[in-house]
């Protein structure tokens, strides 16, 4: 996947078409992303269909299946919204010491305490780094 490096005004339509629920023409990227012409989007486009990760659909473009950056692997995309894997491990883990908390006959003992310790530390850090990788996103494009 060497060859597959975008960045800029590449990295936005590419997140653009990624996280539209249907096919994106050429003149809704120009306005979603503010570009200057539509042949702006139309050669950002051009660039994606060369590197196969968008496809032609019959009302726009669309991401190819099976194709995804190897930067966006820990990402899911629900509702049209790229969403950190960590989100989903972390609510996990909360909902895991919430129903502990709220099932359990809470005695203040030592396990009590740790287990409260460990759901707390961990939930905090899969969101904490949840944070990061959605603020990553954006800050390292250039990387990709």
């Amino acid at each position: 996947m060497g060859g597959r490096r975008i960045h800029g005004k590449t990295w936005d339509v590419y997140l653009c078409i990624l996280t539209s629920r249907e096919p994106v023409g050429v003149r809704e990227i120009w306005r979603k992303l503010g570009l200057s012409s539509p042949s702006l989007a139309q050669y950002h486009i051009n660039k994606l269909l060369e590197l196969k990760l968008i496809q032609p659909a019959s009302d726009g473009y669309a991401p190819a299946p099976d194709q995804q950056l190897e930067a966006l692997k820990s990402f899911l995309v629900l509702r049209g919204r790229l969403v950190p894997r960590f989100v989903i491990y972390g609510a996990f883990v909360l909902g895991i010491l919430a129903s502990y908390i709220i099932f359990w006959p809470f005695s203040w003992d030592f396990r009590d305490l740790a287990t409260l310790a460990f759901g707390a530390f961990s939930s905090a850090a899969f969101f904490f780094e949840a944070y990061r990788q959605q603020r990553g996103l954006r800050m390292d494009e250039d990387r990709f």
